[in-house]
């Protein structure tokens, strides 16, 4: 991978400088005549504000709105009918899913000939980019069919939208007007791509697994990023050749659109999708295609050394995932039959562990009212699944009531499982924002996306994303969820646990943050230059990853050296043959040095491997896939941290940072090494020492005194910090290698604790 990212550097200055480029790279775009401009406000208006007619808020004529778009020109004002219809009344209509924008720009356009409604700019352009020239255009708009000042109808409408667009006769997508001359051959690289992708489809290639709807690889319904692998066919399609440096498409990638959490359902129920970028539109089906043969022919890398992850791609391969996700429930709620499974499976439990698993993967998305982190994925769960888990839109109630209702129904429904408190605990810190604190008691999350970046992913799941399998005290008996909430006597949230404890946190390691390539959000689209100095200038804002490489470099560096302090943490308490371990023995050791079998059978048993604890940590217990030695490629990923072992031991200037990452690239020159792909669990953790010695991942937020207890319910140890006037606060979730399938559980040990 490494040697792509550097493929991609040099060929991006060969373009810059020489502006060379294929000349069949993308369809010719000749310069039209600049057309009139667009009517960005209507001249003839109403001057009366349009007033709502109260929509009946039952669930028996489930009414709504729909705004007749009037045909026009762009030229034109822009004129609407609004009408109220039942919903199933078999009229056909287009559902618009799209980002509202800044709702201090306010333009008015005419409904009913004689009323004026406010609406934003960025709804403006999408009205005037759909609009038909000669015919009507039946439209369902959030904000226009629902009266946002109408508490209850909001409620109601709300709860009504998962069905508004799977009724709808289709969705329309809109990306936004920007860069229309990219528009176009972003369109060409999408339709040439989905092109050989489903030729191959066709071809029924061994090597690929095609579908609308589902990933081109395999691996891509992981959430977590670094797993995302790609097929060895680069050098079997010109098409990678061809479009490598390609980033027409890059304004796409990076609409608003894909970051905010209404949009999640509004696609993931959409009977049919197109995608409209100005006057361009795209199959959504298509878009899929192409982009998923994209990352598999190394076109797109979603992740940057196996370290950076381009926030990019992150909204995109979520929603694929989720949208794999869903399928696979439908799929096994058919295998079974109607009258064995009542309400389509939707048990308040698999509602709960659904829902949190929204929750989790789309934390990252923005809502302009943070109670809409909840709300908007509420429409992915069934009406039978809502009612039985006991939650419904209410705009009534402030932010910290609708999170810690959400964390009681998630709690009391989960089955006897803990694992929502994977998802909660001490704010992290990392990043500043000036987001207001919430306050909720330490075991409900805070679902708001300001530091989303910097949490880590729960240790319920191993690093590949997948459910852990082990249990490291005893499950908790479902009917006594109900004991698990209560309230002091100052009516306050109190979550009431049985557990005991395991150690205290006697010393900690530095935090591993995770490095993200934010400036690719705001990165512009190359345009060809003329002379080599305007050329150079641009770099600057074309490709910020080449002219700030020494800024990512001198970041990149102390990143990976986290890795050399946590493994001089680890021998410095650890058995003689750990702390007389030399850093020159980076290299992969031979097989008989490591490997011995004990009297069970078990690899590196007795400590022979004198990193065994040390790496088993570092990838939470995870196995590597299809069957790779985790082992050998521990010691293979430890061999290219040589050059940065060496950099952090000698303490040398950080001018010399960019020498020990060429080093580093140098090791990981051919392929990625495939261990930093089980490190997903120890971004924004730590590691600590118990007062036993023990060895812990810890949250990045854990202090030295904190106690790691094991509870019931709980998969995972648990790490809590006691309150002065008593009682225990939730800090997160901890690994610790030897007592994750229960060999450190007592259950005559247990007793109660209160949680705040």
């Amino acid at each position: 991978m490494s040697r792509r990212i550097w493929e991609h550097i040099e060929d991006t200055l060969e373009t810059l400088v020489f502006g060379s480029r294929s000349p069949n790279q993308h369809p010719r775009t000749e310069i039209a005549t600049p057309a009139p401009p667009d009517r960005i406000r209507n001249d003839n208006v109403s001057p009366n504000p349009y007033n709502y007619t109260p929509l009946p808020a039952d669930n028996t004529t489930k009414s709504i709105r729909l705004l007749e778009l009037l045909p026009g020109s762009r030229q034109d004002d822009i004129c609407c009918n609004l009408t109220s219809i039942p919903l199933h009344s078999q009229l056909q209509y287009e559902a618009l899913s799209y980002v509202w924008g800044d709702t201090t720009e306010l333009s008015p356009i005419q409904i009913n000939n004689d009323s004026q409604l406010m609406i934003t700019s960025n709804l403006r352009t999408a009205l005037l980019n759909i609009r038909q020239p000669n015919t009507s255009r039946r439209l369902w708009i959030d904000a226009v069919c629902i009266d946002q000042n109408n508490v209850q109808e909001r409620n109601h409408q709300v709860s009504l939208m998962s069905e508004i667009y799977r009724t709808a006769s289709r969705t329309l997508v809109w990306l936004g007007n920007n860069h229309p001359v990219h528009t176009i051959k972003a369109c060409f690289l999408v339709e040439t791509l989905a092109d050989e992708a489903i030729s191959l489809q066709e071809q029924q290639d061994a090597n690929l697994t095609l579908g609308s709807g589902d990933q081109l690889h395999q691996q891509q319904s992981d959430l977590s990023l670094p797993l995302l692998d790609t097929v060895a066919i680069a050098d079997e399609s010109p098409l990678y050749q061809r479009f490598k440096n390609d980033f027409s498409a890059l304004h796409l990638a990076c609409a608003e659109w894909w970051f905010r959490t209404w949009t999640v359902q509004e696609i993931l129920l959409a009977s049919k999708a197109v995608v409209v970028c100005g006057k361009y539109t795209l199959d959504w089906d298509r878009l899929c295609y192409a982009v998923d043969y994209g990352l598999t022919l190394g076109i797109w890398n979603p992740v940057v050394l196996g370290i950076i992850v381009d926030p990019i791609m992150t909204p995109y391969l979520s929603l694929r995932a989720m949208r794999r996700q869903k399928q696979l429930r439908q799929n096994m709620a058919s295998s079974f039959p109607t009258e064995s499974v009542p309400n389509d499976t939707a048990t308040a439990e698999t509602a709960a562990n659904t829902l949190l698993d929204l929750l989790i993967q789309s934390r990252f998305r923005q809502a302009t009212d943070p109670r809409d982190k909840v709300y908007g994925l509420l429409g992915l769960l069934s009406p039978e699944a809502t009612n039985a888990l006991g939650m419904v839109p209410d705009y009534t109630l402030s932010t910290e009531a609708v999170y810690t209702h959400t964390a009681r129904q998630l709690l009391l429904h989960s089955g006897g499982s803990l694992r929502l408190l994977g998802s909660a605990g001490q704010t992290p810190t990392s990043g500043s924002s000036t987001i207001i604190s919430l306050s909720l008691p330490s075991w409900v999350s805070d679902w708001r996306n300001a530091t989303a970046p910097f949490c880590p992913v729960p240790l319920t799941n191993d690093a590949r994303g997948f459910p852990r399998q082990t249990h490291a005290s005893a499950p908790l008996d479902p009917e006594d969820c109900s004991l698990l909430l209560g309230k002091t006597t100052s009516n306050r949230d109190v979550l009431r646990l049985t557990g005991h404890h395991l150690t205290t946190i006697t010393s900690v390691a530095p935090v591993l943050h995770r490095l993200r390539r934010d400036g690719f959000a705001s990165t512009k689209v190359l345009e060809q230059q003329s002379t080599l100095v305007e050329r150079l200038a641009a770099l600057g804002q074309v490709f910020k990853g080449v002219v700030k490489a020494y800024a990512e470099v001198s970041s990149v560096v102390p990143h990976l050296a986290t890795f050399w302090d946590w493994e001089a943490f680890f021998r410095e308490e650890g058995p003689p043959e750990v702390q007389n371990l030399r850093w020159d023995g980076a290299s992969v050791p031979k097989q008989g040095e490591i490997q011995r079998q004990c009297e069970d059978g078990e690899r590196g048993g007795g400590g022979y491997d004198p990193l065994f604890v040390y790496w088993q940590t570092l990838c939470v217990g995870t196995m590597a896939p299809r069957g790779e030695d985790t082992q050998q490629l521990f010691y293979s990923w430890r061999a290219s941290l040589k050059a940065i072992f060496s950099w952090r031991e000698w303490g040398v200037d950080s001018l010399f940072r960019p020498l020990a990452f060429v080093g580093y690239l140098m090791k990981t020159w051919n392929e990625y090494n495939r261990f930093a792909c089980l490190l997903e669990g120890v971004y924004e953790r730590r590691l600590g020492r118990g007062e036993n010695k023990m060895l812990v991942l810890l949250p990045g937020e854990a202090q030295v005194g904190d106690q790691i207890f094991l509870v019931k319910g709980g998969r995972v140890p648990l790490v809590f910090r006691q309150r002065k006037e008593g009682g225990w606060i939730f800090v997160g979730e901890a690994y610790a290698h030897g007592i994750m399938d229960g060999e450190g559980f007592e259950e005559r040990r247990c007793g109660e604790m209160e949680v705040y």
